[in-house]
């Protein structure tokens, strides 16, 4: 083969061979396009997203803002008909379920109930009496307690019927059966701790006053053992409980008795506490019901915010007879705590009204509160 044949041999294996070798490429892009296209992989970088890190969460999960019920009643008196209403003869014992077996259900569905106790638990050793100086068979607490009331409120004027010695039986008798008890203390320790209870992530504190003792003085050196209305140590009370829960309540014995409208004092008292930081106020004294009020009051924070004044919740059980007398309010307050603020609001108060049906069966007279307004 002569050398120009040669040449020409070598210029067509080497066009075959660039041919066949852009054949290949040509053929691998294909198919590279082609399993790209099925498995749905980007082609382009700009496309490729990068998997979110284990320690970014795809959103804020907005977990519902909490609740607490709170509920209050008046006065839980002990006459000497209610005395001896709930004693056995045959067993030579009292029970006083009875009372409250009706409203029970209500009570116990709250998250804390609160009473107000205006007789003393000073022992059958002191007689059992009812007005003008009542002492009552402990199994009245027991009853309280059967009811579903986490809190007795013990600062009233009724107090120190029996002295110093029942006062602090009284609280001996209450915390035995599990109650927390306010307004009344065992020693000026026990006094400069604030009741606290937290519920659902909101916490509460409570304080309670009363306008005096029926003229029986204070030991003087017990000076912690009732607490009186006095506006400077009131003030200063609201300030620590402030600093130690989301919600405080006040608990005022005042007023004027049979009274169906708050005076000029229990307003301007009220008011003035509300202002201060109470978050709402539950009273009674005066044995009948009075209107309640809403309140709006400016916060340190600017934020205008609604408030609440029980001024009489009436008898929740006695054996009165006076005119309006024989009704009462369970008031039901809702709470809700804001966890963006994380701030505290009412959000609703309910008025529940009560009153006291009195009948006789076996030969006794019974109590019983029931829910409505007394029949005419």
């Amino acid at each position: 083969m002569n050398n120009g044949k040669r040449q020409l041999l070598t210029f067509i294996i080497c066009l075959a061979l660039v041919v066949l070798a852009g054949s290949i490429f040509i053929l691998q892009d294909t198919f590279y396009k082609s399993m790209v296209a099925t498995s749905g992989e980007a082609t382009d970088e700009s496309e490729i997203k990068e998997e979110p890190s284990l320690d970014e969460s795809d959103e804020e999960v907005n977990l519902p803002n909490p609740t607490v019920t709170f509920l209050a009643v008046g006065d839980v008196m002990m006459h000497d008909g209610q005395i001896w209403a709930g004693y056995n003869e045959a067993t030579d014992t009292f029970d006083y379920t009875e009372f409250f077996h009706v409203v029970r259900d209500e009570i116990s569905a709250a998250d804390i109930a609160m009473a107000n106790l205006e007789t003393t638990l000073a022992g059958k050793e002191q007689k059992y009496t009812g007005y003008p100086m009542f002492n009552s068979p402990d199994e009245i607490a027991d009853a309280l307690k059967d009811a579903g009331f986490d809190i007795v409120v013990t600062s009233n004027n009724h107090t120190l019927d029996r002295g110093a010695k029942g006062a602090l039986r009284t609280l001996e008798v209450l915390k035995e059966r599990g109650l927390a008890t306010l307004g009344t203390y065992a020693s000026e320790e026990e006094r400069s701790q604030i009741l606290i209870r937290e519920v659902n992530g909101i916490s509460f504190a409570f304080l309670a006053y009363t306008y005096g003792t029926n003229g029986i003085p204070i030991p003087k050196d017990m000076p912690y053992l009732v607490n009186l209305i006095d506006e400077e140590a009131t003030l200063s009370d609201i300030e620590r409980a402030k600093s130690q829960a989301d919600v405080v309540v006040v608990y005022l014995h005042y007023g004027d008795e049979y009274q169906r409208t708050p005076s000029k004092y229990q307003r301007k008292l009220a008011h003035l506490l509300l202002k201060k930081g109470a978050s709402f106020i539950v009273a009674s004294h005066p044995h009948v019901i009075q209107p309640s009020e809403w309140m709006e009051v400016q916060e340190p924070d600017g934020e205008i915010v609604k408030k609440y004044i029980a001024y009489s919740m009436g008898n929740f059980i006695s054996a009165q007879r006076f005119p309006y007398t024989e009704e009462g309010l369970m008031v039901k307050f809702t709470l809700e705590k804001d966890l963006q603020k994380n701030k505290v609001y009412l959000t609703e108060v309910q008025e529940i009204d009560t009153w006291v049906d009195k009948f006789v069966r076996d030969g006794k007279m019974r109590y019983v509160v029931r829910f409505g307004k007394k029949p005419s």
